[in-house]
């Protein structure tokens, strides 16, 4: 199974951000909390939506291909094809346009760090890797592929992902003491 996927670094670094963010919201006053709410409960009930927002737009989309085709794999939905009604790809500076033999169209984005590309000369010359990865699979896919099945099921949950909210709500409850 091969996949592009958009930055782990990017996005995890996001999370950790946010849930430092949702860990100081109780000690900062925005929210006048009850004697009876702990500071966690609140962390945890700003830090979970947060994290769960970085897992679907972030860390779950994603193409996966096999021989048997291609799964296009968005934030809340999952697309399978097979290699036969797909023409071509195209890239963009950071879009992968999948071009269909009926003439339709879909565009999927991964991360490309304008700027790092700029700097660093390494980096600069990643561009158009997706696209040959993606034309090789498919000329191997339509030769071998008829008795494959497409990917279809999609990525799981990091469990490390939503294990950020309880380091943030022990900072937080550190905070407001």
């Amino acid at each position: 199974m091969h996949e592009i996927r958009r930055s782990a670094l990017i996005n995890y670094f996001a999370a950790v951000v946010l849930t430092a963010g949702a860990a100081v919201v109780p000690a900062a006053e925005l929210v006048r909390l009850p004697a009876w709410v702990p500071p966690w409960a609140l962390i945890l009930v700003i830090a979970l939506p947060l994290l769960e927002m970085i897992w679907r737009s972030g860390l779950r989309p994603r193409l996966r291909w096999n021989d048997g085709g291609l799964a296009v794999v968005r934030s809340f939905t999952m697309s399978v094809y097979r290699w036969d009604s797909i023409a071509k790809f195209d890239e963009e500076f950071n879009r992968i346009h999948i071009i269909f033999a009926d003439g339709g169209e879909e565009e999927w984005e991964f991360d490309n760090a304008w700027l790092w590309s700029k700097i660093s000369k390494s980096y600069a010359a990643r561009k158009g890797r997706n696209r040959a990865a993606l034309m090789e699979a498919l000329r191997t896919g339509r030769e071998r592929g008829e008795l494959v099945r497409p990917p279809a099921s999609p990525p799981r949950r990091p469990v490390v992902l939503y294990l950020l909210a309880v380091p943030a709500a022990v900072l937080g409850q550190l905070l407001v003491l």
